[in-house]
């Protein structure tokens, strides 16, 4: 796998597990210490808002979606704590990352997916995860409305971005579905495979099943505020490792 670092780019009780790298645990294994908040199933508009003057072309056409399913996500990104908890073995963290809520970053896509499902949980695919990010809003660029972000832990707008480093987790505000970090900190991988929009209505979306890129979604602690935009979407070649690339886990649950 490359190794390349290019610089764009409910609780459960746990116990310490000694794995290899990128292996799951077994089934009955405890997992990490993990906050999940509940989404609802919905309709919503994916993509870009009307009001958004920065969207990429990827980001268009806006079109309908609909979540047939509710599902669970992390609260906050998988840190350096919950990660080691389950993989005992973890890629070297960046000079930054001094404490266990610091979010882990320098991970694949497969390592992410391997995590995820050893917590009894998947990636999100993109349409959950801009669903979520949205946090109840509509039409709006951020999660918190249209107001440009600021780095300020105690402002509405507040978020980890254009500096040289990730914050640990819960820094800023959650928003309104109670999930902190979805914008800003670090990017977060998806299940999805790189695509384009359609402007046809669509039902529980999974994306392409295989591709060549792997979407992440979020912006992080290194970018402008136009990459922190809700319906931002950036290809990430899925066996590539960033110091600002990271993740958070979904889980289906019962109706």
């Amino acid at each position: 796998m490359s190794r390349l670092i290019p610089f764009f780019i409910v609780l459960l009780e746990t116990a310490a597990l000694a794995l290899p790298q990128g292996a799951p645990a077994p089934a009955s294994a405890p997992t990490a210490d993990i906050a999940w908040a509940a989404v609802a199933a919905g309709l919503f508009q994916m993509g870009c808002v009307s009001a958004d003057r920065e969207c990429g072309a990827d980001e268009s056409p806006r079109h309908p979606v609909r979540l047939t399913k509710p599902f669970e996500l992390m609260t906050t990104e998988v840190t350096v704590g919950m990660y080691r908890a389950v993989i005992k073995q973890i890629d070297e963290q960046p000079p930054w990352s001094t404490h266990a809520n610091h979010p882990v970053v320098i991970v694949t896509w497969d390592e992410a997916r391997a995590f995820c499902q050893a917590i009894g949980g998947r990636l999100p695919t993109e349409a959950e995860w801009e669903y979520a990010a949205r946090g109840g809003r509509e039409n709006t660029i951020y999660p918190w409305g249209d107001e440009t972000p600021v780095y300020n832990a105690q402002s509405p707008y507040g978020a980890v971005f254009e500096s040289d480093r990730a914050q640990p987790v819960k820094s800023h505000r959650p928003n309104g579905y109670g999930l902190f970090d979805m914008t800003g900190n670090v990017w977060e991988w998806t299940e999805d495979a790189g695509s384009l929009y359609q402007a046809d209505p669509v039902v529980d979306p999974q994306g392409l099943a295989s591709g060549r890129t792997r979407i992440v979604r979020g912006g992080s602690f290194g970018d402008a505020p136009s990459n922190l935009r809700v319906s931002n979407r950036t290809p990430n070649q899925p066996d590539r490792v960033n110091v600002n690339v990271g993740f958070r886990c979904a889980r289906d649950v019962a109706r």
